[in-house]
């Protein structure tokens, strides 16, 4: 497989990404990764290097997608500047961290880890616990979000997502409304996955994989993840402030327990293989 047929899957892939991108406030890595791990191992890269040169091309990806659409949510007011600001040191520390350590875990077990927790995610925006009041209390705590903020940047590095899934959960149990929420995540996930791809463009530096990769980020397939990105996350971000708050929470929670059986089936392809 060529790199222009890397370029024209990869531009697909980026369509579905975008627009859940937008719609969720999510960076969709969620779907990149496991599309550019199929797409790699396709084209003959080495085995060992498939799934790091997929986080990192993800990351790479997604800090764009998660600039347009933390752009378009800061417009239409749905963002919270405070708690950008106060998440998003605690979580590049996370993702520089998990970065570190990923090379050390099996990525079989991690995709279980984090297919599990979808499940969790799913389960805390269809309970709506933020009408408990201690769990508010304990959510908005600044010790709670950093710590939080710290955790979730370090499992983005090792899965090769902006922690959208993960940190929109936490802020509804905090209160927050799901609308918001979801721009607030998409905000954070722009540094979230700068951090990462930097983080795998000098992981991967010493590795030869070819004359258009940076490290551990494959250039051309970053360049149609884009442009796929970039003709739908404003239409994610449109459908997602037309859409009632319930109804969009429910449907984030869907995507939340199809993406966890998605990746629960993934680990064990890895696993057997």
């Amino acid at each position: 497989m060529g790199n222009d047929l890397i370029f024209a899957i990869s531009g697909i892939g980026g369509l579905a990404a975008g627009f859940l991108a937008g719609l969720f406030g999510i960076g969709g890595g969620l779907i990149m990764v496991p599309m550019l791990v199929y797409v790699f191992t396709a084209a003959g890269i080495a085995a060992e290097h498939v799934v790091a040169m997929a986080l990192g091309t993800s990351m790479a990806a997604i800090a764009f997608s998660a600039a347009q659409s933390a752009y378009v949510h800061f417009r239409r007011g749905s963002a919270c500047v405070q708690t950008v600001c106060r998440a998003a040191p605690w979580a590049i520390a996370g993702v520089t961290l998990g970065t570190l350590v990923a090379a050390g875990i099996s990525r079989a077990y991690l995709l279980i880890f984090v297919g599990c927790f979808q499940f969790i995610a799913a389960a805390l925006m269809l309970t709506d616990v933020s009408r408990y009041a201690p769990v508010q209390t304990i959510a908005r705590r600044g010790v709670t979000l950093s710590a939080c903020s710290f955790a979730i940047g370090g499992i983005a590095a090792v899965a090769g997502i902006a922690g959208g899934t993960l940190f929109t959960p936490y802020l509804t149990a905090g209160g927050m409304e799901p609308k918001r929420a979801m721009g607030t995540s998409a905000a954070i996930g722009l540094p979230v996955s700068l951090a990462g791809a930097c983080a795998y463009a000098w992981e991967g530096r010493g590795v030869a994989l070819g004359h258009w990769t940076v490290g551990y980020i494959h250039l051309p397939a970053v360049a149609a993840l884009l442009l796929g990105t970039a003709l739908t996350v404003r239409s994610g971000v449109a459908v997602a402030h037309w859409l009632p708050s319930r109804v969009l929470a429910e449907a984030f929670a869907v995507f939340l327990v199809v993406n966890g059986i998605h990746l629960l089936y993934f680990a064990s392809e890895r696993a057997s293989s």
